[in-house]
């Protein structure tokens, strides 16, 4: 027979165990119940004066094809939050999504971030462009270019620009138009952030083409 005091410690260590593994469960219960609620803020917005998600990024991610607005569709979660808050404190400066942002409350943001990382959404295909443009990206994204000290994309961006969450965004599959508009606000300082700062400044507005043509053609990555 076991003392006592080995039974009481098993008891304890018992019940801490539950209580861990229960709050786990209730947490992920938690973040999964993030999504409807995101949901609802993408359909219709919130009371506070933030506007449907959805009436430029359309509920499923896609945005309208234009290239204006980026594909959000299973972006990961943790990037999506981060640029959300950022342009609420001015690290990203945008007349149309400071305001909406500022709008969301911190769950709200949380729960639009969850909803779009996960959604399910269509392969866009994307528009036919010069071989010779895309080679020229591919070269840029992959290689880089040592003559100008550009470095290649892929090192951040992981290989086929699939992303390296929860830092870096995925380029696979994203509107060539919107990283064209991207590769300027990083030049101008409109998004502040001293590695693309950079780059930007190392490559010519037709280095952003040939890397918006290269990256649009590759497969986005999808839900899982």
């Amino acid at each position: 027979m076991k003392p006592i005091w080995a039974l009481a410690i098993a008891i304890m260590v018992s019940t801490t165990l539950v209580a861990a593994v229960g709050a786990q469960t209730q947490a992920g219960a938690q973040k999964t119940d993030t999504t409807p609620r995101g949901a609802e803020v993408v359909a219709h917005g919130t009371s506070a004066g933030a506007v449907a998600c959805a009436r430029c990024h359309g509920f499923d991610g896609l945005a309208d094809g234009s290239g204006a607005f980026p594909i959000l569709a299973n972006q990961n979660a943790d990037y999506l939050s981060k640029q959300l808050r950022d342009f609420t404190d001015g690290t990203r400066l945008n007349a149309i999504m400071t305001p909406i942002a500022k709008a969301l409350k911190d769950e709200e943001i949380e729960a639009v971030a969850q909803y779009y990382a996960t959604v399910h959404a269509t392969t866009v295909p994307p528009p036919a462009r010069s071989p010779d443009l895309v080679k020229r990206g591919e070269t840029l994204a992959t290689t880089g270019d040592t003559g100008r000290q550009v470095l290649p994309c892929t090192g951040c961006h992981g290989q086929k620009g699939v992303g390296e969450p929860p830092v870096t965004p995925y380029l696979a599959g994203q509107y060539g138009h919107y990283i064209v508009s991207q590769m300027v606000m990083f030049n101008r300082g409109y998004r502040k952030n001293a590695l693309m700062y950079t780059e930007a400044h190392h490559l010519t507005e037709g280095d952003y083409e040939a890397l918006g043509a290269y990256f649009e053609g590759l497969p986005r990555p999808s839900a899982e």
